[in-house]
C-alpha cells in the first residue's frame, strides 16, 4: 500500500479536497491517503470548499488541518502538492523529500500515457531540478476566499487530476 500525501498551504482547501475525492473516489485498497499543510493546525476546512465538494458526492465536513511534521513527511511515499512553490519549499529540507515530491498537476501529465508502478513512477523523475518548480503552469489555483464559482472550478480541476494520478499507480 502506497502513502500519498496532498500538500497545500494551509490545508484547508485544496489538499484536503484532493484527499477526500481520493478516499470517496478510490477508497484504501491500494493506497492510503493523508493531507497537510505549512500554515495551520486543527482548522476547518473552509465552509465553501466543504459545500463544493458536497456538490459532486464527497465530504470532507470532518476534515481538520495538519501542519507538515517530519513524521508525516517520512511516512509518505509520494508527496503530491498543489503548487510548484511547494516542491521547492519542501525540496530545502533534503535530497530525500524532493525526490518524493511532485505537483499533482504534473503527476498527471506523467501519468497520462499509462499506468506505472509506484517506485518506477519515483524513479521517472529523478534528477530534476528544484529549480524548475518557478513556474506556475503546475499550480492548481487556490479558491481561498473567492467566489463559489473559483471553488467548484478547484474542485473540478482536483477531481479530474486525482482521477488520472490514483488509479495509474499501481
Amino acid at each position: 500500500m502506497s502513502n500519498i500525501l496532498f500538500v497545500c498551504t494551509a490545508n484547508i482547501c485544496r489538499s484536503p479536497a484532493a484527499e477526500a475525492i481520493a478516499r470517496t473516489r478510490f477508497g484504501s485498497g491500494v493506497h492510503r491517503f493523508t493531507s497537510a499543510g505549512f500554515l495551520f493546525e486543527n482548522r476547518a476546512a473552509e465552509p465553501d470548499m466543504v459545500r463544493a465538494l458536497g456538490d459532486v458526492g464527497v465530504d470532507a465536513s470532518l476534515h481538520r488541518s495538519r501542519i507538515l511534521s517530519d513524521d508525516i513527511i517520512d511516512g509518505a511515499d509520494i508527496i503530491l502538492t498543489m503548487e510548484a512553490r511547494h516542491v521547492q519549499d519542501l525540496s530545502v529540507k533534503s535530497a530525500e523529500i524532493f525526490a518524493k515530491t511532485l505537483p499533482l498537476v504534473e503527476a498527471a501529465n506523467r501519468l497520462a500515457h499509462g499506468p506505472m508502478q509506484t517506485d518506477s513512477f519515483l524513479a521517472s523523475f529523478s534528477g530534476r531540478d528544484p529549480m524548475a518548480y518557478f513556474d506556475a503552469r503546475w499550480d492548481v489555483e487556490d479558491p481561498y476566499k473567492r467566489s463559489r464559482r473559483k471553488y467548484r472550478k478547484s474542485v473540478e480541476q482536483i477531481w479530474d487530476l486525482v482521477g488520472a494520478v490514483v488509479p495509474a499507480l499501481t
